[in-house]
């Protein structure tokens, strides 16, 4: 037979593999959780702790939100995970082994849980094998990049839409563990734990110097980096970080412990599951027991050869039994239901305490982001639109979610999301006849506020936003309205500003650096006015609209 021919051979066996493949059908080895059936391909291991301990592995990943907690807690539990050799003596025979790292990765990893069938996982490149050595050259691929992918094939221990989180937490921490490697030495507390709500990525903390000031700022600015788009968005640190310590302090804190005493329901609920594993290990431990007893009953008692071996193995299962029932007398003992006095004390103490050290000149920005990352896993930010309405999402230590509204300082009043019903209750009260400092009062009272870093309105706020707005509180001059001091085109700096929707001040400063055409006129008490026809209107409705501007005097191209 010829080479050419031997190829061909080898070809149409390799395709009608593929096809084979393609329609399903070929099998490796059963995972964990499975075995193979003539007529089925692979369905649900039958043994119900085999299926109980799967989808304990699941939950508690969902839970823990790490492979290295999801570890250490099977481990601290003593909960083993079930084993079936494909090769030896004891193949296919269910045997329970401690849990390492690759088999649960494994686990997670792989589709079948979901109910798909996976083939071309490990396939073998050509151009990376090494000669003389035949098991070279397979490449790894993820579920989705596989040559063959069907979904729905086989009876599921999880949903696909869980599985695709798994895979995606997965990725995360793999990323993460670079990124949260050691806390660094700025000031940013929550420096890697930021998520962008509108687009899934990492948020970026930069550091400026403002008045002297250090100042921090985050940002999500992956699609400007990579692709050239706009900021997705951003948030100023100081606020934000004040609002999430705010929280830290507050779970911590007496009160709030209090509460958190009502988790002992998810305690106990916990507990209930393993207080199942270990019936489970107990009755098959007993089962055993029983099965060696009934083969030492059916074998004659003069056959001592045979009698002697099956009263040893008897021995050795009521032995184990034993040990197995010690060990759960110990967890039962052990397991912590509730807390003590004196753990409750330590609490309270700690919690007192926790401000003052969180604040204390001692605490180093380190100290605190090691903190922050004990308490939480993961902050997630969504800026609604331009305005100053932020929605937070703490994802705490162990899973537990938070949500909370946070208001940031933004540049306008326009831009706060409560803009309207503002607008609608001042002019409520200046139709009252009430004072701006009444009007202040009774603003503050209904929880409105201005648009920047002060928190409350006062008479001085109310009276920049209404002439911002062409709104004059008080008798204009006798020489603005008796007389006609505007030429063709002109406006009064402050009814430009209000047309064109921007503070008086802002206009002031393009008049000084000569972005606008002004003069200034001493009959009228030494007011500006302000060309703008209606092509320079359009110029400088333009030139508003360009973020840079406002952050840099300088002449525009």
């Amino acid at each position: 037979m010829s080479e050419a021919e031997l190829h061909i051979l080898k070809s149409r066996m390799q395709q009608g593999l593929w096809n084979k493949a393609a329609r399903g059908e070929v099998f490796n080895h059963a995972p964990i959780g499975y075995v193979r059936s003539i007529a089925q391909g692979l369905v649900i291991d039958p043994d119900e702790q085999v299926q109980a301990v799967v989808r304990l592995v699941f939950e508690q990943f969902r839970v823990r939100g790490s492979v290295n907690g999801l570890l250490t807690w099977l481990a601290r539990h003593d909960i083993k995970l079930p084993i079936r050799p494909h090769s030896g003596p004891n193949r296919d025979q269910l045997e329970w082994r401690r849990a390492n790292r690759p088999t649960l990765l494994n686990i997670l990893h792989h589709p079948i849980y979901a109910g798909a069938y996976r083939w071309g996982h490990r396939e073998v490149d050509p151009r990376k094998k090494i000669p003389g050595r035949p098991g070279t050259g397979r490449t790894l691929h993820r579920f989705d990049t596989c040559r063959v992918l069907i979904r729905d094939h086989f009876p599921a221990y999880i949903n696909w839409e869980e599985f695709e989180e798994n895979q995606q937490k997965l990725a995360e921490n793999s990323r993460l563990g670079k990124l949260l490697s050691a806390p660094r030495h700025g000031p940013s507390i929550l420096s890697g734990l930021i998520v962008c709500g509108r687009c899934g990525r990492r948020m970026l903390v930069s550091y400026g110097n403002t008045s002297g000031q250090r100042t921090l700022r985050y940002s999500c600015q992956r699609e400007a980096i990579d692709y050239g788009a706009d900021l997705c968005q951003s948030l100023s640190g100081a606020t934000l970080e004040a609002f999430v310590v705010e929280r830290m302090l507050q779970a911590v804190s007496p009160a709030s412990l209090e509460l958190s005493l009502a988790a002992t329901a998810e305690i106990e609920r916990e507990r209930k599951q393993l207080d199942d594993h270990w019936q489970q290990r107990l009755a098959r431990a007993r089962y055993e027991a029983e099965q060696v007893r009934r083969q030492y009953a059916a074998v004659d008692p003069e056959n001592r050869l045979v009698t002697k071996e099956l009263e040893r193995r008897w021995e050795e299962a009521l032995r184990a039994n034993e040990q197995l029932l010690a060990d759960y007398g110990r967890f039962a003992r052990d397991c912590p239901t509730q807390l003590s006095a004196g753990e409750r004390e330590q609490i309270h103490a700690l919690s007192q305490d926790l401000p003052a050290l969180w604040h204390a000149e001692s605490t180093t920005p380190e100290d605190r982001q090691t903190l922050a990352r004990l308490l939480l896993e993961q902050v997630t930010l969504t800026v609604e639109g331009n305005t100053d309405r932020v929605e937070v999402e703490l994802r705490w230590a162990g899973g537990f979610l938070s949500r909370h509204v946070l208001s940031r300082p933004v540049q306008t009043y326009e831009q706060l999301s409560n803009y309207e019903a503002f607008v609608r209750r001042l002019d409520e009260l200046r139709a009252e006849g009430k004072t701006l400092s009444q009007i202040a009062v009774a603003l503050n009272a209904d929880g409105f506020h201005p648009p920047k870093r002060s928190r409350r309105l006062t008479a001085a706020t109310l009276s920049g936003f209404l002439r911002d707005r062409g709104v004059r509180e008080g008798r204009l001059p006798k020489s603005v309205t008796e007389e006609n001091h505007l030429q063709t085109g002109e406006w009064w700096l402050a009814v430009l500003a209000a047309e064109l929707s921007m503070p008086v001040v802002t206009l002031h400063r393009w008049q000084r650096v000569g972005w606008i055409t002004s003069r200034k006129v001493n009959a009228a008490g030494g007011r500006w006015a302000i060309y703008a026809d209606a092509e320079e209107l359009l110029r400088l409705r333009a030139l508003r609209a360009r973020p840079e501007v406002g952050r840099s005097p300088t002449r525009p191209n």
